[in-house]
């Protein structure tokens, strides 16, 4: 160090020009010397200070036993006192932390000894580092007590901690995890390209990631899928980034929900053959019941086994939709509707007469409500072509069905002369099974007949 220039420099302007406070003590830690900026700090008099024992000043303020001790050693073995941080409670200005630099120094000629003392406040450096080692201290409590696998990486994705969940979890340690970066760790297990281009473009722009999914082979844990939510965080003090980087091993779950899948695949297939099934058995029941028809000399029987028919049709309109489909408990009744009536008008030789017309919501109808629904449409399409078309050439059938927030409506009608209050078909028996298909669905059915028509009005609440 080149001191020559400061010997034609007066010490008194090197002394005024420095901020720390600066003290010149005797062998026996008497105050010598004390510079305008010590008076004015630690608000002394000058008078009470020069030639006082350090131990005495201001009504023994400086009576620190750690420092006294620090300054005995200068005057044994040692020569300098480096970076002493003592903090105390001083009678004027209040709590401080002041750091000290401290250097003996020898006289020539006589030999006596002083000790040089350079005190420097830096208490809110000391409380913003003691709040920020509360702080990380704090963040790695929460981090270790987290039970998913958390990371806390730098902007080059070095690990900068990482809670105990991590380390359990893919079965490395501290040596080989912290302060090393994530493509590094585990022989490059984490070198997985989504997962660094995730980090090092989506989530600077992004700012939060949420539930990004990784499939990936360990080496030590095999393969495993992840979860992976990310979090950028601003440091205010040092303008630097942090990222979190939570995981969360749903391995199990997926593996649990690709068998939920197959089961309900497997129990679909079941459920369709069935219903397959069901569609054949009662077609065959329909053509034994059309062959014990033909062999009837009553035409009263003959009647009542096509009705019989009709009813069976209408159930097996329903599985035959669900095939073609290829749905399984649920059919579309702009489809199923308007099959299971023109099936009915066909096979009832009524398809030159009638003009059907349609108005039917596009909505998905459950077996449920299908079946009963569908056995309620036969009815009173039968009682129409009964009644309505029997002794016509031509004639309209309107079907319409729609449904709103609160009930789904059926309204089925015709333009024929209306019913014969006094006729009645199958016996009463078709009335009866409507009013139990209506009651089965919490519906009400009213019928309105007269001269020009008749339409008949189902609402069931939904």
């Amino acid at each position: 160090m080149n001191v020559d220039a400061l010997v034609h420099i007066e010490p008194t302007e090197i002394v005024a020009s420095l901020r720390e406070c600066l003290l010149v003590l005797t062998d026996d830690l008497v105050v010598e010397y004390a510079n305008d900026r010590f008076f004015k700090v630690f608000e002394v008099d000058e008078a009470e200070t020069i030639g006082a024992p350090l131990a005495k000043l201001g009504n023994g303020q400086w009576n620190i036993p750690s420092l006294l001790g620090e300054l005995d050693k200068i005057l044994g073995e040692r020569t300098t006192v480096e970076d002493f941080e003592v903090d105390h409670a001083f009678e004027h200005i209040g709590r401080r932390v002041m750091r000290l630099n401290a250097r003996k120094t020898v006289r020539p000629g006589n030999g006596s000894r002083r000790i040089l003392v350079a005190i420097e406040d830096v208490t809110v450096a000391s409380d913003m580092a003691a709040e920020l080692e509360r702080q990380r201290l704090l963040a790695t409590g929460i981090v270790d007590t987290i039970r998913e696998p958390l990371l806390v990486l730098d902007e080059d994705l070095r690990v900068t901690a990482a809670s105990r969940a991590f380390f359990s979890t893919f079965h490395v340690g501290q040596d080989v995890t912290l302060g090393r970066r994530l493509t590094e760790l585990g022989e490059g297990q984490w070198a997985i390209p989504a997962l660094v281009d995730l980090l090092l473009n989506v989530v600077p722009n992004n700012t939060v990631v949420e539930d990004y999914e990784v499939s990936h082979a360990f080496p030590e844990i095999g393969e495993r899928v992840i979860l992976l939510n990310a979090r950028k965080v601003f440091r205010e003090g040092n303008n630097t980034h942090s990222l979190l980087l939570a995981m969360e091993d749903v391995t199990v779950r997926r593996h649990l929900e690709a068998e939920r899948k197959a089961a309900l695949d497997h129990a679909g297939r079941l459920l369709e053959e069935l219903n397959h099934r069901v569609m054949n058995s009662l077609t065959m029941i329909g053509g034994i019941i059309a062959l014990e028809a033909r062999s009837m000399t009553d035409d009263d029987c003959r009647k009542a086994f096509a009705r019989m028919r009709a009813r069976v049709d209408a159930v097996g309109s329903l599985y035959r939709t669900l095939s073609q489909t290829g749905s399984i408990d649920s059919v579309m009744a702009s489809i199923y509707i308007p099959t299971l009536i023109e099936d009915l008008v066909g096979s009832s030789g009524y398809s030159d007469k009638v003009l059907l017309s349609y108005d039917i919501a596009d909505a998905a109808l459950s077996t449920r409500i299908a079946v009963p629904l569908g056995l309620i449409v036969n009815e009173l399409v039968t009682n129409s072509l009964k009644y309505a078309f029997d002794d016509r050439t031509d004639g309209r059938l309107t079907v319409e069905l729609s449904i709103d927030d609160s009930a789904m409506t059926l309204r089925v009608s015709d333009d024929g002369p209306g019913i014969d209050p006094q006729a009645r078909v199958d016996s009463g028996l078709g009335q009866k099974l409507t009013n139990s298909f209506a009651m089965q669905l919490g519906g009400e059915l009213v019928t309105d007949s007269a001269s020009n028509g008749t339409a008949h009005r189902l609402s069931i609440p939904i």
